[in-house]
């Protein structure tokens, strides 16, 4: 019962799904994340399902909406943290000077500059993938990204002012997350392919910000996580371009 609180508690936070149940129990709280990548695969199956039924009515607007819908469906909440994210290390201001910048409700020319680019390559990816009904590999791409996500929040330190200061994280916690991202990896292999290499693409690409990030800002929080999960996923999208089928 904890963890089936934990999931509707996350994806009323981290999605615009509706969403039937908005429970909330302190006691699940520490397994919100766990359930994190779990929500990946509903905001997936729509991502997938979406673009399917749009190459079948409007395919003119795929690229789009391939490009669009992970934001939609989580309700700019990870491209929030993806625009303070560049905001703050673009700057390339002194530590205390970022962090500031990190909390700052404002948007500003970093921002909005790393917002286009990230449309940019998106867009682009989508555009150049042969789809014809190869939409499977959407379904893992917002897992594997949560499954960062949710194992970095979980592990490393976080930032002061961050809402997960606080949150208890034990090895069962990771060690699930990590059995999440493995099985996604292993289905899509088993299932699609060459698309599983994107997968392992992207992983590489949420360590790769992630570790740029962290090692600047001195720890983790929500908008770091939404910077690498946003890069993660662009690169994804990316990578199918040569692997998607």
């Amino acid at each position: 019962m904890k963890l089936i609180k934990a999931f509707f508690m996350c994806l009323g936070m981290f999605t615009s799904i509706p969403c039937p149940w908005r429970p909330w129990d302190e006691d699940a709280r520490d397994w919100m994340l766990v359930t994190l990548p779990l929500v990946g695969l509903v905001i997936g199956l729509l991502w997938a399902g979406i673009g399917w039924v749009t190459e079948e009515v409007m395919p003119y607007i795929l690229p789009a909406t391939i490009a669009a819908l992970p934001w939609l469906l989580t309700g700019f909440i990870h491209l929030d943290g993806y625009m303070d994210t560049c905001d703050a290390m673009l700057s390339w201001r002194p530590l205390e000077k970022r962090l500031e910048i990190l909390k700052d409700s404002h948007t500003g020319a970093f921002a909005v500059v790393g917002l286009g680019l990230l449309f940019l390559f998106s867009y682009d990816a989508a555009a150049g993938t042969l789809w014809y009904d190869h939409f499977g590999p959407l379904l893992f791409i917002p897992v594997v990204s949560r499954c960062g996500s949710a194992f970095s929040v979980l592990t490393l330190k976080p930032i002061g002012h961050s809402q997960y200061a606080e949150m208890k994280s034990q090895m069962p916690q990771r060690l699930t997350v990590v059995a999440i991202w493995l099985v996604a990896v292993v289905v899509c292999a088993l299932w699609l392919g060459m698309p599983a290499i994107a997968l392992l693409i992207e992983t590489a690409a949420y360590v790769l910000a992630m570790t740029w990030v962290y090692r600047t800002l001195k720890g983790v929080s929500g908008d770091v996580a939404g910077f690498a999960l946003s890069v993660s996923e662009c690169a994804a999208l990316i990578a199918l371009t040569k692997f998607g089928g």
